[in-house]
């Protein structure tokens, strides 16, 4: 039997999703679900390697069970499995991942990441959590059952649902492959190949329709006026107070990013809203596209991962994401116009060969990206933020205050390019 490959390469069977995720979303048990290891889990065991087996028509032996700790994973432990297999075939996965949410790591960098302002409740915790894990579950279906052209994705074995003992995503493990460190950042034939991944999610979703009914209930709407997006946005503003006064050459332009846009506290929420119009111009977004969530095998694009916060948002918030936050400033400036004049010429040409009219234009895509760039700013605030206090940016090694200015330095100048596209002015009142 051939192997199971990533998205780009041939699947002989559909992956098996077990039934059940929506007929009990609470818990059965009375406690958060906090950090837990593999040992002693029969029952997961159990169902991965059927769930192997669905697809491969034998059943693995799992071997050992590997906690990927050098793999970033604030919502989930992130597992690789050993596997032998009866038939000895080469062809075979030696090993697969397995996605277990867990609160613990979250919870421990939400807090350290905020002031005594800003509160956490822990009956927040498993709401989040299995909005998150069903997103990416309902994702994963989604794609197994609908092929999105050109897409690199792992390959979907199957989810237990988040209301079961021991809830998991089981993916293909891709082989050999890496990341590109955030500060180092993505070279131009990488950004082109990203680029070449969101047309190919755009046009996905200007062709077909079950992404809108997965976006209705994604982690991002399910935030909408929730005390957790207002701890979220609580966050934010404590962040914004932070790095003010920690980085003097940031106190400016965020206090005109406060003044003009996150004091009001209902902007994420008015966002969320905005895109849930059928009739605005929006498209299937990622919503966490940067560097860490992005697989490289040879120089090539190999598998983008981490799809739970997937939204209906704007076409330009996941380009805006990856230049913000995984280029330097002079590559992000100079790369902006040719990625978004290369993006429209790759959607007319994928479009066209659908006989599709591109539903935008140029113009429209320009005026989307002075539109999302506030909305990008109060993102990278809460991203910076949140790795200058993490071993993201800080590697405990003698540049790392050269890595902290340079991620300061893209903060300042996406903030500064918003405040001269909208204009913004202080206020009178903060």
């Amino acid at each position: 039997m051939a192997s199971v490959e990533s998205s780009n390469g041939s699947i002989e069977r559909q992956p098996r999703v077990l039934e059940g995720r929506e007929q009990d979303a609470v818990l059965h048990t009375n406690g958060s679900r906090k950090s837990r290891d593999m040992e002693g889990c029969a029952d997961l065991n159990q169902w991965i390697v059927s769930a192997l087996e669905q697809v491969h028509c034998q059943r693995p032996i799992i071997v050992k069970e590997e906690i990927m700790k050098d793999v970033l994973g604030h919502m989930c432990s992130i597992c690789r499995i050993h596997l032998t297999w009866p038939s000895g075939l080469s062809d075979l996965p030696s090993t697969v991942i397995a996605k277990i949410p867990n609160t613990t790591s979250l919870l421990e960098k939400f807090r350290e990441n905020s002031d005594d302002q800003v509160s956490f409740a822990e009956d927040n915790d498993d709401f989040f959590l299995r909005m998150v894990h069903e997103t990416e579950t309902d994702i994963y279906t989604m794609f197994s059952r609908e092929h999105c052209e050109g897409l690199a994705m792992p390959f979907f074995y199957g989810a237990q649902p988040f209301s079961s003992p021991w809830p998991c995503i089981l993916i293909e493990d891709i082989h050999s492959s890496k990341t590109v460190d955030v500060v180092d950042g993505f070279n131009d034939d990488e950004l082109y190949q990203i680029v070449d991944q969101l047309v190919a999610l755009h046009v996905y979703s200007h062709t077909h329709d079950e992404w809108k009914v997965i976006s209705e209930k994604s982690i991002r709407c399910g935030l909408e006026d929730t005390e957790s997006c207002q701890q979220f946005l609580k966050m934010i503003v404590s962040m914004i107070e932070h790095l003010r006064s920690t980085y003097p050459q940031l106190s400016e332009s965020l206090l005109l990013l406060h003044e003009n846009f996150t004091k009001n506290m209902s902007w994420f929420a008015e966002r969320l809203r905005y895109y849930r119009d059928k009739e605005v111009l929006r498209t299937f977004v990622h919503g966490d596209l940067w560097a860490a969530n992005i697989l490289w095998r040879n120089n090539k694009l190999a598998a983008i991962v981490d799809w739970a916060l997937c939204h209906p948002g704007s076409l330009t918030e996941d380009l805006q994401r990856v230049l913000v936050t995984s280029c330097s400033v002079d590559r992000r400036l100079r790369m902006t116009p040719i990625l978004l004049r290369y993006y429209f010429k790759q959607m007319q040409i994928k479009m066209s060969e659908r006989n599709i009219e591109v539903p935008f234009t140029f113009e429209d895509l320009e005026d989307d990206y002075y539109r999302t760039l506030p909305y990008t700013c109060g993102q990278t605030v809460f991203a910076v933020g949140f790795w200058l206090r993490t071993n993201v940016i800080r590697k405990s090694k003698s540049d790392d205050e050269t890595r902290v200015l340079e991620m300061v330095a893209r903060l300042h100048s996406v903030v500064e390019e918003a405040i001269a596209t909208h204009n913004w002015h202080h206020t009178n009142n903060i």
